[in-house]
């Protein structure tokens, strides 16, 4: 499985839909009375649908054990007998040098399930890096410019995308996974969908489009609660590359739910920004979907 050509939304319906997720801390979850099973049931939801509707999934991640990739190709097993099976309605981001600790084992199996695409290291980058704990700051910067790839080029293939979850603080990245995949889609023109309802960076992100300043979404905060996070910004700053949170906050209260282009009205949109209902959930999205895809008689 080599570098492959991103799949790209299509015309006459078929959409590419990326999903965005990561699981939020437990106090944030816990605040609002779910668990990290709720933000789970809502992405393999979201994915089972798309699918169910004959569009394709893209998202960007790793291999951890009972992480969201393993929970989203299981999934896909279970559509062996079905028109939906097969790699073509399944792509997988991985970045640099993630792809590289496949086994031959895993690339056999997964050649039958998803088109994996590797991006490339960062131009300038080593041709390896050391296990995360063992990273200098400068290494942790070429880890977090893979990551901004990866997304970069899973956003570019996409014809919506939906937020829900996502870790807040302790990321690896510039800024957290799942704010840094919707900056870059908003920015792209990709139509988003941002369930807020389920925590995370999902909540932060709806308060930020409801003119919020999240306390979260600052440089003070990143330095307090990601560690190594002040000896990335550091090397960051050598290499002028820092994240510019206030700008974020400020681009996404401009934006407002008008911004996200994603077929559904205000008041849908508002709904979305605030259930933590699924089955809502579902039909939110799809609804907005159906509409991209110009099918209005859904």
């Amino acid at each position: 499985m080599g570098d492959v050509s991103d799949l790209t939304a299509v015309s006459s319906g078929q959409l590419l839909v990326g999903v965005s997720v990561s699981e939020p801390s437990d106090d944030d979850l816990i605040s609002l009375g779910l668990s990290e099973l709720h933000v789970r049931h809502a992405f393999i939801e979201i994915v089972r649908h798309v699918l169910a509707a004959g569009w394709s999934v893209a998202y960007g991640g790793d291999f951890r054990p009972q992480g969201y990739t393993e929970a989203l190709l299981d999934l896909v097993r279970t559509y062996e007998r079905t028109a939906l099976s097969g790699p073509e309605h399944l792509t997988c981001y991985l970045a640099w040098p993630r792809w590289t600790d496949l086994t031959d084992t895993d690339r056999a199996e997964l050649a039958n399930i998803a088109t994996v695409v590797k991006v490339a290291a960062p131009p300038g980058a080593p041709d390896t890096l050391p296990p995360i704990a063992d990273q200098s700051p400068e290494e942790r910067l070429w880890n977090a410019l893979a990551l901004t790839a990866m997304r970069e080029r899973l956003v570019g293939s996409l014809g919506a995308a939906v937020v829900v979850g996502g870790r807040v603080a302790g990321q690896q990245g510039l800024l957290p996974g799942v704010v840094e995949e919707t900056m870059i889609a908003l920015s792209a023109g990709v139509p988003l969908f941002v369930a807020g309802g389920f925590g995370g960076c999902g909540r932060l992100i709806a308060r930020a489009l409801d003119g919020e300043k999240p306390e979260e979404l600052s440089v003070d905060y990143q330095r307090a609660h990601s560690d190594h996070y002040a000896e990335l910004l550091d090397a960051a700053a050598d290499a002028s590359v820092v994240p510019d949170y206030g700008a974020l906050v400020a681009e996404l209260s401009e934006r407002g739910t008008r911004g996200l282009r994603n077929g559904l009205d205000e008041n849908g949109n508002r709904r979305l920004l605030a259930t933590d209902d699924v089955d809502e959930l579902i039909a939110l999205v799809l609804r907005g979907l159906f509409s991209l895809a110009g099918d209005t008689d859904r």
